[in-house]
C-alpha cells in the first residue's frame, strides 16, 4: 500500500511538470510597484507589468494614484529619462554544469543574445556562473559586447553549485538602484557551499527582483528550490523542457524591465497621515494591473504666516567672513613667525657692551686686593621681569623711542596719569595689546580681515583712552585736594615755617596725588631748582590752571612782598567755592553726559558685534553703492551729535 501511495503522488509530480514541458508557463498579467520613495509632498514609485501579451505595454496615460483610498494627482513616464535617471542593474546567473553540456548551453548562449538584444540601453547587463564553483564572468556594464563575447566562450562541465551562484549574482548587482537577477538552471543544487536558507535570506536582504527559468530535463527536483528563491526576489518561476523556449522566457524578463514606469504623486495638504497604503492602478492591453504598497509620508509644510513687520533679515550666508576658513592657520602661523622673528631679534639685541666689561673685570680682579672672588653685578629690573629677554626688549624699546623723538612727550602723559612705568615699558605693554586683541577676535571671527583690523585699532586706541582716564581722574583728585592744601601750607605759613618746610609738611601729611607731586617739587628745589619754577612743573603736568594761578600769585608775593599765608588763605577760599560749583555742575549734568555715552557707543559698539557674529548682516554697507552713501552719512551724523551732545555737557567753571 504505501509503494502504490508513492507511485501515486510521483506520478501526479511528473504529470505536473510535463504540462508546462511544451513552452514557458503561462500566468495572468499582473503589476507590482517595485521601488517607492517619499520626499515632502510627493511619493515616486517604480511600477512594472508582467505576463503581458507580446507587444502590449502599460499605457502612462491610464496610471492613477491612491493613498488610504483616496485618489492624488499623480503623472507616469517610461523609465530611463528625464533630468533624474534612475541606475537598473540586471544580472544574468547561468548554469554550466555538465548536465548542460548537450543543447541546454546552445540554447542558453541563444537566450542570452536575445535578452542583451531586448534590454534597454541604459540597463548595465551583468554575467554570473556557475558550475563546480561561482564565479564573476563579467561585471555590470553596458558594453554589450563584452558580454555577449563572454556568453559566447561559456563551456559546461562539473556540478551545480546554485545557491553559491544566486548569493554571488544577487552581490553582484550591488545596492543601489533597481536590481534585476535573471537565473538559469536545470538540475537541483549540487555542490554549494552555502544553504538555501541562505541563499533566500541573501535575496531578501538585498531586496532585488529574481525572475527563475527552470530548463526542465531528467531531474526535476530544482523546481522548489527556485520557486522559494523567486518568492524572496518577488519574481516569477518560468518552467520550459525545450532549449529553444529559453530565448522567450529571457525575452519575457528584458520586456518587464523596459515596460518599467516612473510614477509620481502629489500629496494635497488634507492628507497629513505619517504613513498610508499607495496603490498604483494601470490599464495594459485592456487589462487593468494594480498593486499596493506601505509606505512613510512626508507631508508638505504648510507656509508660515507673514507677520514680519519691519525690514527683511539678511540670511546669513555660509561664509561669515571674507576669507575662508583655511585662511586662518596661514594667518596663525604668520603671526607666529612674526614673534619668532621679534623674539630672535630681541634676544640678540643684548647689550654687548655690558658682557665685555664683564669679562674685563673678571680678568682684572686676578690682581686686584679682592683676588679671585668676582663682583656680582645686580641684575636691572623692569616692570617685566628682571630676565634678560625682558630687560633687552625694553632698552630696544627704549632706543626705538628715542630715535622717534616722542620720549619726552610720552613721558609727561605717563607721569600726568600716575602710571608707574617707563616709557620703554609702557611701549612694549601698548603693542602687546595691540597684537593680542588682534589675535582674539581674528580667533573669535574664524579668520575674519575686518574683525581683525578692529581689533588692532581698539588694541592701539585703548591704551591711549586708559591714559586720558586716569590722566582725568588724577586730575579731578587733584583738584579737589588743592583747597585743603592751601589751607594747610597757609597754615604751616602762619605758624614760622618756610614754605619748603610748609611742602615737606604736606607730603608727610597729604593724600595722593598732592603728596607725589609736592614730593617732586620738593626734590627738585633741593637740587637746586628754584621752588617756584618746580611748583610750575606741578601745574603744567597736572594741567591745572587754578594751580597755575597759586604758583603766580606765589612768584608775585616773592618779587613785592606781602603775606603769602593770608593770600594763600583767600586763593583756597576761592578754589573751594569753584570746586563746589563744579560738583554741582556735575551732578546736574550727570543725565545729560550719560545720554551722551550711550547714544554715542551704542552704534559703534553694536556695529562691532555684528561685524564678528553676522557680517553678511552689514556687507551691503560697503559693497554697495547706495550702503556707502548711508554709512557715510550716519559717520557724518554721528560723529555731529556726539560733537554737539558734548558741547551741551560741558560746562566751564
Amino acid at each position: 500500500m504505501r509503494r502504490l501511495l508513492r507511485l501515486g503522488s510521483f506520478a501526479m509530480c511528473v504529470a505536473a511538470v510535463l504540462v508546462g514541458t511544451g513552452g514557458p508557463a503561462a500566468a495572468a498579467a499582473n503589476g507590482r510597484i517595485v521601488a517607492i520613495t517619499s520626499a515632502e509632498g510627493t511619493v515616486e514609485m517604480v511600477f512594472q507589468a508582467s505576463e503581458l501579451p507580446p507587444g502590449q505595454s502599460v499605457d502612462a496615460a491610464t496610471v492613477r494614484v491612491e493613498v488610504d483610498g483616496i485618489e492624488v494627482p499623480a503623472t507616469a513616464k517610461p523609465l530611463g529619462g528625464g533630468p533624474r535617471p534612475v541606475t537598473r542593474t540586471a544580472v544574468l546567473v547561468m548554469d554550466v554544469s555538465g548536465s548542460m553540456k548537450q543543447t541546454g548551453l546552445a540554447g542558453a548562449k541563444k537566450a542570452a543574445a536575445a535578452f542583451l538584444a531586448a534590454i534597454p540601453a541604459d540597463v548595465r547587463v551583468g554575467l554570473v556562473t556557475f558550475g563546480d564553483a561561482a564565479r564573476v564572468a563579467v561585471a555590470p556594464t553596458t558594453d554589450r559586447a563584452a558580454v555577449a563575447d563572454a556568453v559566447s566562450k561559456l563551456k559546461a562541465a562539473g556540478n551545480t553549485a546554485l545557491y553559491d551562484g544566486t548569493i554571488l549574482g544577487v552581490a553582484t548587482a550591488g545596492t543601489t538602484g533597481l536590481r534585476t537577477v535573471l537565473v538559469l538552471s536545470d538540475g537541483a543544487d549540487q555542490g554549494s557551499r552555502a544553504k538555501l536558507r541562505t541563499a533566500v535570506a541573501a535575496v531578501r536582504a538585498a531586496k532585488v527582483t529574481l525572475d527563475a527559468v527552470s530548463f526542465v530535463g531528467s531531474d526535476n527536483t530544482q523546481a522548489r528550490p527556485l520557486q522559494q528563491l523567486a518568492t524572496a526576489g518577488g519574481g516569477r518561476v518560468i518552467a520550459t523542457g525545450a532549449a529553444d523556449d529559453l530565448a522567450a522566457a529571457f525575452t519575457t524578463t528584458a520586456q518587464v524591465i523596459s515596460n518599467q514606469l516612473e510614477v509620481t504623486a502629489t500629496l494635497p495638504p488634507t492628507i497629513t497621515s505619517k504613513a498610508a497604503n499607495v496603490t498604483v492602478i494601470a490599464s495594459a492591453g485592456g487589462v487593468e494591473l494594480s498593486h499596493t504598497a506601505f509606505t512613510t509620508l512626508i507631508n508638505t509644510k504648510p507656509a508660515p504666516a507673514d507677520n514680519h513687520f519691519g525690514p527683511t533679515p539678511v540670511k546669513a550666508s555660509a561664509r561669515a567672513t571674507l576669507v575662508t576658513e583655511s585662511s586662518l592657520p596661514i594667518a596663525l602661523g604668520a603671526l607666529f613667525l612674526g614673534v619668532l622673528v621679534l623674539l630672535v631679534s630681541t634676544v640678540r639685541s643684548i647689550d654687548r657692551s655690558a658682557e665685555r666689561q664683564g669679562r674685563v673685570r673678571r680678568r682684572l680682579s686676578l690682581y686686584t686686593l679682592t683676588g679671585r672672588q668676582q663682583e656680582k653685578e645686580q641684575p636691572r629690573s623692569t616692570a617685566l621681569g628682571s630676565s634678560p629677554v625682558a630687560r633687552s626688549a625694553v632698552e630696544f624699546a627704549g632706543r626705538v623711542a628715542q630715535q622717534r623723538d616722542f620720549e619726552a612727550t610720552l613721558a609727561l602723559r605717563l607721569e600726568a596719569a600716575g602710571v608707574p612705568l617707563r616709557v620703554a615699558e609702557w611701549m612694549l605693554i601698548h603693542i602687546g595689546v595691540a597684537v593680542g586683541l588682534a589675535m582674539l577676535l581674528l580667533l573669535v571671527s574664524g579668520g575674519g580681515v575686518l574683525a581683525t583690523v578692529a581689533g588692532l585699532v581698539l588694541g592701539l586706541g585703548l591704551p591711549w583712552l586708559y591714559l586720558r582716564v586716569k590722566e582725568a581722574r588724577r586730575t579731578a583728585a587733584f583738584l579737589a585736594l588743592l583747597p585743603d592744601t592751601l589751607q594747610m601750607v597757609a597754615g604751616s605759613l602762619s605758624a614760622g615755617f618756610s614754605m619748603p618746610q610748609a611742602m615737606d609738611t604736606v607730603v608727610r601729611e597729604g593724600q595722593q596725588p598732592i603728596t607725589g607731586e609736592f614730593n617732586r617739587a620738593l626734590v627738585e628745589a633741593r637740587l637746586g631748582v628754584p621752588i617756584d619754577e618746580a611748583l610750575d612743573g606741578v601745574a603744567t603736568r597736572m594741567k591745572s590752571k587754578d594751580f597755575g594761578w597759586v604758583v603766580m600769585a606765589i612768584k608775585i608775593q616773592r618779587e613785592v612782598g606781602g603775606n603769602l599765608a593770608e593770600l594763600l588763605s583767600t586763593v583756597a577760599a576761592t578754589l573751594r567755592e569753584r570746586e563746589r560749583l563744579r560738583r554741582q555742575v556735575k551732578v546736574l549734568s550727570a543725565e545729560g553726559r550719560l545720554s551722551a555715552w550711550i547714544l554715542g557707543l551704542l552704534p559703534p559698539v553694536f556695529s562691532t558685534y555684528l561685524l564678528l557674529t553676522r557680517p553678511d548682516y552689514l556687507r551691503p554697507l560697503w559693497t554697495t553703492a547706495m550702503g556707502v552713501f548711508f554709512l557715510v552719512v550716519g559717520v557724518v551724523l554721528l560723529t555731529v551729535g556726539a560733537l554737539w551732545m558734548r558741547k551741551a555737557v560741558s560746562v566751564e567753571v
